[in-house]
């Protein structure tokens, strides 16, 4: 502090200056210390930067390595002393099967999460909590790659975003293992859902108000926040839902990302038990294996990008659940992007520099649908209609994945739980990727950079909003942090209704509701009938 006793007026003055210029410099300094916050294992001590204050590798369960590999999520031990929460811990181990959207490399040790607050938030301040879980899959991806210092600041909200184990770390089946006695398969899903238990016992420590939470992501993020939704373990631990890209969780297998039945998942896991050298030894060998060896082998036919209808933690098929009403009961809000497939043909340009041609538009129409649905596709959007065979085949994707069946799943919830639509349709949103043959426009994945500003997956291009698309950002931040205001008369978020099909459209200059479009934008009719859902 600068004493300002027997100076002159001024010099008061002046002194009064300086002091506010070095308040600015501690809010807005990349090297400010955040008071230390007291949480249930220990003292964390954060940084200051940019208005918001932050806590960065904080670990929410024990290092699952070891006997803890393929085992539930257990506590972490208590520290001594203050622990330095100024930098990001370990990402979990991935191999870059999805671009630049993630990177290769991480560790099994990599239960952390991170927590961003305005930088005047004080304990008790009861601020809405904004629980972030990243995509990419469920085989790649990581917390530190969204940056949520305007969703915090701007939002006024304590924003978490977590890491949880990918792949054939989190989501593996092995009758040997599964025998074990515990939780088994969804070893994500339950990362997931212990982080909500951190929350709920430590958030008010932040400023958070663990009786207002949201929780939200994209892809596989959103498709885990449904999860959540639909799990009996979510009971309680949250108050919303905003699912972004999230709606192949209702599809039946073996479509594309669908959820396994136990005993189809069991055998994926004896095959890779197999290609891993571990035909006989059972979960002994298994464990022994090196995060290496484990990725070298996923990295073939193993990407697990599917949950286990294990009856527990997923007792029943999601669309049976929702359909039923068997789910706990939140704010549900239920989102795409007009033109998601984009991205599936863009980021397989920028990995072969080819972009599709016909061959590779029949290979990836019979891998995605079988033969037999596909050739019903192609009859239903004929390449010969777009301008080139990978809009096309994306076209198909945007409804066939996503659209159609979250068209269908707000049908079954709105009945049942307050339920909004939406879809990000900003065709000028910038992307991460590089140049590709068709524009990306509103793709998959593009909203992120409106939410998290500057966000290029984990290793694409920073992203650049112009003045225009700043101004859609600001209301984005302050729908995605004011869930709780949804339905009353000052929100934009309307309850959807099936015979308005009213969707708040995310475009520019401004988001507005729409009617009457949405299914026949993106051919509902004939999804509806092919049974993939």
């Amino acid at each position: 502090r600068i004493n300002a006793i027997n100076s002159k007026p001024h010099e008061v003055s002046n002194m009064k200056l300086l002091n506010t210029v070095v308040l600015a410099g501690v809010l807005f300094s990349s090297n400010a210390l955040a008071n230390p916050v007291h949480i249930d294992s220990g003292v964390l001590k954060g940084a200051v930067a940019d208005g918001v204050q932050s806590y960065k590798g904080v670990p929410y369960a024990a290092a699952p390595v070891g006997k803890l590999r393929w085992m539930p999520p257990q506590a972490v031990a208590p520290w001594q002393g203050e622990r330095d929460a100024t930098q990001y811990a370990a990402q979990c181990a991935q191999n870059a099967d999805l671009g630049v959207f993630g990177k290769a490399g991480g560790s099994e040790d990599c239960l952390y999460l991170n927590v961003f607050a305005p930088a005047n938030a004080q304990a008790g301040d009861k601020l809405p909590v904004f629980f972030w879980i990243p995509g990419g899959s469920l085989f790649v991806g990581a917390g530190d790659d969204y940056d949520p210092t305007q969703l915090a600041r701007d939002g006024k909200a304590v924003v978490v975003t977590i890491n949880y184990r990918l792949g054939v770390f989190g989501f593996f089946a092995h009758p040997d293992i599964d025998r074990e006695g515990h939780p088994f398969a969804n070893y994500g899903y339950m990362d997931q859902n212990f982080a909500l238990d951190w929350v709920q016992r430590n958030i008010a420590q932040f400023g958070g108000d663990p009786h207002n939470v949201t929780i939200s992501g994209e892809s596989s993020g959103g498709n885990s926040a449904m999860t959540q939704m639909l799990s009996p373990w979510g009971k309680g631990k949250f108050q919303h839902v905003i699912a972004m890209s999230g709606a192949a969780v209702i599809l039946r297998d073996p479509a594309f990302g669908s959820p396994r039945p136990l005993d189809k998942a069991q055998a994926v896991g004896e095959r890779f038990a197999q290609a891993a050298g571990c035909e006989t030894g059972g979960a002994a060998c298994l464990r022994a294996l090196s995060t290496a060896d484990i990725l070298k082998v996923q990295k073939s036919e193993f990407m697990l990008n599917q949950g286990t209808i294990d009856g527990d933690f997923r007792p029943e098929h999601p669309a049976d659940a929702l359909k039923n009403g068997r789910f706990n009961k939140v704010t549900f809000i239920n989102g795409t992007t007009l033109e998601e497939g984009n991205f599936f043909v863009g980021f397989p340009e920028n990995e072969s520099g080819k972009a599709m041609d016909e061959a590779g538009y029949t290979a990836a129409m019979e891998a995605m649908y079988g033969k037999d649905l596909a050739a019903k596709v192609r009859a239903a959007f004929p390449p010969e209609n777009y301008p080139s065979y990978g809009a096309a085949h994306a076209d198909a994707v945007t409804s066939s994945l996503f659209a159609c069946p979250a068209e269908q799943i707000n049908r079954w919830t709105y009945d049942k739980t307050p339920t909004y639509a939406y879809e990000f349709a900003d065709r000028t949103a910038p992307s991460y990727l590089q140049p590709t043959t068709d524009p990306q426009g509103a793709a998959h994945t593009a909203e992120l950079g409106y939410l998290f500003l500057g966000f290029h997956g984990g290793a694409g291009r920073p992203t650049t909003l112009n003045p225009l698309q700043e101004k859609l950002s600001a209301e984005m931040i302050t729908l995605w942090t004011g869930v709780a205001q949804a339905g009353k008369p000052q929100s934009q978020w309307q309850r959807f209704e099936p015979g308005k099909e009213n969707y708040l459209t995310l475009r520019l200059p401004a988001a507005r509701m729409v009617n009457g479009q949405f299914r026949r934008t993106h051919h509902c009719d004939f999804w509806d009938t092919t049974g993939i859902y």
